[in-house]
């Protein structure tokens, strides 16, 4: 039986992923647009970001990334969120699954709660042990909803 309370987690969990998708929208990625919402310990909106060039930098082209190579360009949406937040952080939403370098630095922030739309289909086996190790150190809640 669900609860109102368990009704209204439920609720932000998909409004915060949604806000999330719609500000990937802006990403500048040709292989993949990212958007991420982060909240702070009391459920306020610290930060947003989609990913893309760095300011002033020329946006990624098809020669330089698409489909079959993974971008080296762009900033992720994590990495620019957090770049305009301070304090302590509880939550990230993420249109797709945060890689190795972006749970470390979501983690250190103090993020224990991660939640996500789509998988990191390309990760290799290395990295994703390396992020599972992190995540069950910290014990990060790792969640998947599909919207």
């Amino acid at each position: 039986m669900t609860t109102p309370a368990t009704s209204r987690s439920i609720l932000k969990d998909e409004v915060f992923l949604r806000m999330a998708q719609e500000l990937s929208r802006l990403g500048t990625c040709c292989r993949l647009k990212v958007g991420t919402v982060l909240l702070r310990p009391d459920g306020g909106i610290a930060a947003a970001g989609f990913n893309g060039a760095l300011p002033g930098m020329g946006h990624c082209t098809p020669e330089t990334c698409n489909e079959t190579t993974r971008c080296l360009h762009t900033s992720h949406a994590e990495e620019n969120a957090l770049g305009f937040c301070d304090g302590p952080l509880a939550t990230a939403y993420v249109t797709h699954e945060p890689c190795l370098t972006c749970a470390r630095a979501l983690v250190r922030r103090g993020v224990r709660r991660v939640v996500f739309a789509k998988a990191y289909t390309s990760i290799g086996d290395q990295e994703r042990r390396e992020r599972q190790g992190i995540l069950d150190h910290f014990k990060v809640s790792w969640e998947q909803l599909a919207l």
